[in-house]
C-alpha cells in the first residue's frame, strides 16, 4: 500500500533534505564571514569595500582560531605595527559574533579613553557598514524602556553583549561572566589593579564557566621590555608560530627577519654594512649599506635569502605572502593554546626602507632601539644597562676642576638632600645642554634633623642664597621625605623656610608603563607646599646609562647626560654610587621584574637620582610657566637658556 504524502509534508521533507546539504552558517569560518559581510569604510580603515584577506594573508589563520568550530581556546599575538591585525582579527571576531555566534564578550584596553575611542571609530563603523545594526537591541522586559542597547561602554544584542572596559578598573573587569575575552595592547596594562591583582587574570577567570563551552581568549599586543613583557610571556606559553614564505628565487620557505648572522640579530654599525665583516655563516634577512642609508640613499635595501643567498626587493612581499604558512616552533605548554609572532617586515603598507631608517636613526640609543625592537620587529627589548661599577664612575672625577666652580656652559643649577637621623647630605649640581651635568659640591651637615631650627637645616637652607661663579644661584632644591621618621620635619622645614624653592620629595616604585618620571601632588594638612613624586627606578636606569657611556674623543662634543664631578669628591662617594645592583625579582603574579637592590650605603646614588629629578622638574616648569607650552620640551628650554647666556654651540 502506497501512502501519498500531503503537499505541505513533501515541501517540508524537500526543505529538510536541501538544508542538510547546505552547511550550517554558524560553521563557516571567520575569514569566510568577513569576506562576505565585513564592509570597510575609508574613514576608519583607509580603504573601502569588502574585506579581503589578500591584503594581510597572515591574519587568516589567526582570525579562524576564533571560529565556532575551531577547538582553540587561547591565542596570543605578539606583533609589530601596521600589520592590520586589529581590523583583520579583533573586528572580524566581533562582527562574526554579533552575526552568527552571539555571546557575552569583553574587549579590554589599557585605559578608558582608548576603549571609548575604539568603540566610536572602529566598532560603530563595523556595525553600520556591515548591516549589523539590526542585531543591536536592549535586553529588557520593560516595554517602555528607552535603552537602545548601544552606549559608549556597552553593546547589547540578543544572546549576548560586548563590554568595552579599562584594565585599570577592577570593578568593570570582574563584573560578569563572559565567553570571549579580547585583551588588546596588554603590555600597557598595570601589573596590579587596586587590591584585586593581575587584571589579565581577573578577566580570563571570568571565562571559566565557559571552559567546556568553547570559550575564546585573545591576547594581542606589541611587546615592551623582555623581562616583564606580558605578551611575550603568553607567546612562550603557546606553540610559538612563525609565518614562513617562499623565496621568489629558489622557493625555499623561511621567516622574514632583520639581518641575521649566526642566528642572532645584529644592531651595530659594523655588522650592518653589506659585504663587510661577514662571519662564517653568511648573513641573511633585510640587508642594506649603512653608509648609503645614512646619507639618505636607501636603494641598497633588499632581502637576502637564507638558503640561496639571492636578493629581492619588497615589491615581492604581496606575492610570496599569498603562499605563506604558519609553522609552530615549539610545543604548547597549555592545552588548546596557539601563539603567533609577526614583525612589520610583513606589512604591505610599510616598506623595508622605512624599517631600516628607524634602525639607523636609533643608533645606540637604548630608548630608540626599544622602539625599533617593539614596533618594527615585534620583539621584546632586553635592556643591556648593567650595574654601575666603581671604576666606571670614579673615572668621571675631573682633577682639573675645583669644587663650587660652575662652568660657563651650565644653564641652571639644582640641589638635593638626603636626610639621615644624625645628618643631612646635600649635593649641588649644574646642568647644561642635553642634560650634561657637573657635580659642583657634596656636603654633609651633622646635627638633629628632627629639629627644623637645628644648624644642619640652617646650613642646608643657606645654599639657596649662596652665590657661585658668575653670580649663579641654585634654581631648585629637593629634600627626600621618604623616611617615615623624618617626614614631618621635612614638611615643616619646607613650609617654614622653603620660600617655594625648597620642596619635599618622595620616591615611588614603577607599577605601570609610564613616560612621566616626575610629578607634583598635594600634601594633606600642608597647604603651602607641594610634594614632588618621582619614579626612582626609572631615574636609576637613566643614570646607569649615563655613567656607562664612552668618554668623548674631544672637548667639543659630549654625549647626552655626560656627568663629571669636581676633584673634591671622595672615593667613598664613588663607592656609594656603585653599591646598588639590578636584580631579577619574582612578582606575586609569577612574573619577573628587574629592581635595584642596595648593598651598602647609597646616599650618593640617591642624591644623583634626586638631582636629575630636580632637573626634569625645572625643565617641566620652565616649559609651562616661562615658554607657555602645554607640554615639556627640553630642547626648547635648553635653546632658550643658551641664547640668554650667549651660547650658540652644543657642548
Amino acid at each position: 500500500m502506497t501512502t501519498t504524502l500531503s503537499k505541505d509534508v513533501q515541501i517540508d521533507k524537500i526543505f529538510a533534505i536541501v538544508s542538510a546539504l547546505i552547511p550550517n552558517n554558524t560553521l563557516i569560518t571567520i575569514s569566510e564571514w568577513a569576506e562576505l559581510n565585513h564592509y570597510l569604510d575609508s574613514k576608519a580603515s583607509g580603504r573601502s569595500g569588502l574585506f579581503d584577506f589578500d591584503n594581510a594573508p597572515y591574519c587568516r589563520e589567526i582570525a579562524d582560531r576564533f571560529s565556532k568550530n575551531d577547538p582553540t581556546q587561547e591565542v596570543a599575538i605578539m606583533k609589530g605595527v601596521q600589520l592590520g591585525l586589529t581590523t583583520s582579527v579583533i573586528e572580524n571576531i566581533i562582527g562574526y559574533s554579533l552575526d552568527l555566534d552571539p555571546c557575552p564578550m569583553m574587549l579590554v584596553f589599557p585605559n578608558k579613553d582608548q576603549a571609548e575611542e575604539y568603540k566610536k571609530i572602529k566598532i560603530d563603523g563595523l556595525i553600520d557598514n556591515s548591516n549589523l545594526r539590526s542585531r543591536i537591541t536592549a535586553e529588557t522586559d520593560n516595554k517602555n524602556s528607552r535603552r537602545t542597547g548601544d552606549t559608549a561602554a556597552l553593546i547589547e544584542f540578543k544572546g549576548g553583549f560586548l563590554k568595552f572596559v579599562s584594565a585599570n578598573n577592577p570593578k568593570e573587569l570582574r563584573s560578569t561572566h563572559i565567553k570571549k575575552a579580547l585583551l588588546d595592547e596588554l603590555d600597557g596594562y598595570p601589573d596590579k589593579v587596586g587590591q584585586e591583582g593581575d587584571p589579565i587574570q581577573i578577566v580570563t577567570s571570568r571565562t571559566d564557566s565557559y571552559s567546556e563551552l568553547g570559550r575564546k581568549i585573545c591576547y594581542n599586543s606589541t611587546p615592551a621590555l623582555k623581562h616583564n613583557s606580558k605578551i611575550y610571556a603568553y607567546f612562550l606559553k603557546g606553540d610559538q608560530r612563525k609565518f614562513y614564505v617562499p623565496c621568489p628565487i629558489c622557493g625555499e620557505m623561511q621567516e622574514l627577519v632583520f639581518y641575521q648572522a649566526d642566528g642572532g640579530l645584529y644592531s651595530d654599525e659594523r655588522a650592518v654594512v653589506k659585504g663587510k665583516n661577514q662571519t662564517k655563516t653568511k648573513p641573511y634577512g633585510v640587508m642594506f649599506n649603512a653608509e648609503q642609508c645614512q646619507s639618505g640613499d636607501y636603494s641598497s635595501v633588499c632581502y637576502r635569502c637564507k638558503h640561496c643567498g639571492g636578493e629581492f626587493k619588497d615589491h615581492s612581499k604581496r606575492s610570496i605572502e599569498q603562499k605563506g604558512e604558519w609553522r609552530p616552533t615549539a610545543h604548547s605548554k597549555v592545552p588548546l593554546f596557539a601563539s603567533y609572532h609577526i614583525s612589520a617586515l610583513y606589512s604591505q603598507t610599510r616598506p623595508w626602507w622605512r624599517i631600516v631608517q628607524r634602525f639607523i636613526e636609533a643608533g645606540k640609543d637604548p630608548q630608540k632601539l626599544q622602539v625599533f625592537y617593539n614596533l618594527d620587529l615585534g620583539l621584546p627589548f632586553e635592556q643591556r644597562e648593567g650595574n654601575i661599577e666603581y671604576q666606571q664612575v670614579h673615572r668621571l672625577r675631573d682633577d682639573r676642576r675645583n669644587k663650587n666652580i660652575v662652568p660657563k656652559e651650565a644653564l641652571f643649577m639644582t640641589c638635593a638632600a638626603d636626610v639621615q637621623h644624625n645628618r643631612i647630605e646635600a649635593e649641588i649640581k649644574a646642568y647644561g645642554d642635553r642634560f650634561r651635568c657637573w657635580g659642583i659640591d657634596h656636603r654633609v651637615f651633622y646635627g638633629n634633623p628632627m629639629d627644623i631650627y637645628d644648624s644642619c637645616w640652617q646650613q642646608f637652607r643657606a645654599i639657596k642664597d649662596e652665590v657661585f661663579t658668575d653670580g649663579r644661584k641654585v634654581d631648585i632644591q629637593l629634600v627626600d621625605s621618604g623616611d617615615g621618621e623624618t617626614q614631618s620635619a621635612v614638611y615643616d622645614f619646607c613650609e617654614t623656610f622653603g620660600d617655594g624653592v625648597i620642596m619635599p620629595l618622595k620616591g615611588l616604585r614603577v607599577t605601570e608603563r609610564t613616560k612621566e618620571k616626575v610629578r607634583v601632588s598635594e600634601i594633606k594638612d600642608y597647604r603651602m607646599i607641594s610634594l614632588v613624586e618621582i619614579y626612582v627606578d626609572l631615574y636609576k636606569n637613566t643614570l646607569a646609562r649615563y655613567f656607562s657611556q664612552e668618554e668623548p674623543l674631544n672637548d667639543s662634543y659630549y654625549p647626552d647626560g655626560w656627568h663629571t664631578f669636581a676633584n673634591s669628591y671622595t672615593d667613598e662617594y664613588f663607592r656609594q654610587l656603585s653599591t646598588e645592583q639590578r636584580v631579577k625579582v619574582v612578582t606575586p603574579g609569577g612574573g619577573i621584574k628587574i629592581q635595584w637592590k642596595q648593598h651598602g650605603r647609597n646616599e650618593a646614588f640617591d642624591l644623583n637620582v634626586y638631582n636629575l629629578a630636580a632637573a626634569d622638574l625645572f625643565i617641566k616648569n620652565f616649559s609651562i610657566y616661562v615658554l607657555g607650552l602645554e607640554y615639556t620640551d627640553p630642547k626648547r628650554v635648553f635653546d632658550y637658556l643658551k641664547a640668554i647666556r650667549g651660547l650658540t654651540t652644543s657642548n
